[in-house]
């Protein structure tokens, strides 16, 4: 540590230099002051209005562990063991995918269409840190949520994250590649998916901080059969959704139309796909005739 002193101002500096040798200055300045209200207690005002305050050692010894975290691409969520997903906060760490804003974008879109429904029955599959099922819940408080994943140590996250929510979410682990669900569930309303979708091809698109440290599993699928996850959770859908309910996706852009049609021939209609803010096909949504 070449650090020119214990004060505020002098220890931001240092390691303002180190990261913007990797990321762009503007990104770094955010990083430092994330990383600074989380062991500090001070926001970035706090910290412009006190420059002489100074950190104790073990201060500065937690800013430059989480300073060498970034410089091997660590993400700054699981640097801090937490995110923020639809104004809710959550724990993160490498068992889960970091919650995505065009995931939220998929939440509004459930939310929009089902926020005044009472008593609905709804399902996210996948569910990863809980971010899907816990913000539907918490917003949509008379739902009856379950949730669940492939992963024990997914469901281990999601769970701290209903409990330290206030959420009452159903969570139970299964495989949805393998049937029959053992689960006695109730016929659902909503089923809503966030599932792996970047074929492994698509790798080198990815960066570094998400290919080595974000779960492959929640991620990548192979180029051979890109929708085996569509596939198994729309024939799911067929047999445990309402008539009427509806199944919403979040997709890969490249294979929008390729979903939609998968979903056709599995018997759905009223198919929509919408855009994301950066108008990029990620999310569809079919009715169960």
């Amino acid at each position: 540590m070449n650090i020119k002193s214990n004060k505020i101002s002098d220890i931001r500096q240092s390691y303002l230099k180190e990261l913007s040798e990797i990321y762009e200055q503007q990104e770094s300045a955010i990083f430092l002051d994330l990383i600074f209200e989380e062991i500090l207690g001070l926001t970035r005002l706090e910290r412009i209005l006190n420059p002489e305050k100074r950190a104790t050692e073990s201060e500065i010894l937690k800013i430059h562990f989480a300073v060498n975290d970034l410089k091997q691409h660590k993400p700054i969520q699981y640097i801090l063991k937490k995110t923020e997903f639809y104004g809710l906060p959550f724990y993160v760490d490498e068992r889960v995918l970091i919650p995505r804003p065009e995931t939220e974008e998929l939440v509004g879109w459930v939310l929009e269409l089902y926020g005044q429904k009472v008593n609905c029955d709804i399902l996210d599959i996948g569910t990863g840190s809980g971010c899907i099922a816990i913000s539907i819940k918490k917003n949509l408080i008379s739902a009856n949520v379950w949730a669940m994943d492939v992963s024990p140590l997914s469901l281990e996250v999601a769970k701290m994250n209903a409990i330290s929510n206030h959420a009452d979410i159903h969570f139970f682990l299964q495989d949805i590649l393998e049937s029959p669900i053992s689960e006695n569930l109730p016929r659902f309303d909503v089923i809503v998916s966030n599932p792996p979708y970047v074929r492994n091809s698509e790798k080198l698109l990815m960066q570094k901080n998400v290919l080595d440290y974000e779960p492959a599993l929640a991620l990548f699928v192979e180029d051979s059969d890109p929708l085996k996850f569509y596939r198994a959770i729309a024939g799911f859908s067929r047999e445990h959704l309402n008539p009427g309910g509806t199944l919403f996706f979040e997709i890969n852009e490249s294979l929008a139309a390729e979903t939609a049609g998968l979903l056709e021939s599995m018997g759905f209609s009223e198919i929509i796909v919408k855009q994301d803010i950066h108008n990029k096909n990620r999310m569809i949504k079919a009715k169960k005739s």
